[in-house]
């Protein structure tokens, strides 16, 4: 059996997602014309996990359905691919490509069920609330946060809202794209 993991990118204040649900300050150039980071840091090689590297090994999605919503509105192909993906919602989903299932129940019901279409690759765990139910509920062995120096002041929380305090194991730090910093955080002994 695979990992059940996380991979999100958050600003310096700890948000997923701005106050409207806009990600686009992910990308979007900076008004205030500072760099993302100045030497040395600026000039080290990006030694960061791509996306499309930490997908490679995952064998089932598990979302939010406001995390849908959003990434559903991505310019571009879908970016998941075929891989399976089971959507946490009571309602009917919007259009969605055919390897999206909408699932009603528990974290943990989800969970093992997306470990069962998973086989022995990893599950993907995304969307701030469905992350802080992985981790409440102790299913989540691993988690990559890409953060910003970048503070939004308000918005989607990634962290923030955990029933009980939750401890991390900090395997490395790297620097990832234009000089964001990513962290590789594991969850069990």
């Amino acid at each position: 059996m695979g990992l059940v993991r996380g991979y999100l990118a958050t600003s310096l204040d700890g948000f997923i997602a701005d106050a409207e649900d806009e990600v686009a300050w992910l990308e979007r150039p900076r008004d205030s014309g500072l760099p993302l980071a100045a030497p040395p840091w600026s000039d080290a090689p990006a030694d960061g996990l791509e996306f499309d590297d930490f997908l490679a090994d995952v064998g089932c999605i598990v979302m939010g359905r406001r995390t849908l919503e959003v990434v559903a509105e991505f310019p571009g192909p879908w970016a998941y691919g075929d891989t399976p993906m089971l959507v946490l919602t009571s309602h009917p989903l919007p259009a969605v490509p055919p390897s999206v299932t909408a699932f009603s129940g528990t974290i943990e019901e989800v969970v093992d069920e997306a470990q069962r279409i998973a086989g022995d690759r990893d599950v993907y765990v995304d969307g701030g609330k469905t992350i802080r139910a992985a981790i409440d509920a102790g299913l989540l062995d691993h988690l990559v946060v890409t953060m910003l120096p970048t503070a939004l002041g308000a918005g989607i929380p990634l962290l923030a809202g955990l029933a009980n305090r939750a401890e991390f194991t900090l395997e490395r730090v790297a620097r990832w794209g234009p000089g964001f910093v990513q962290m590789h955080l594991t969850t069990r002994a």
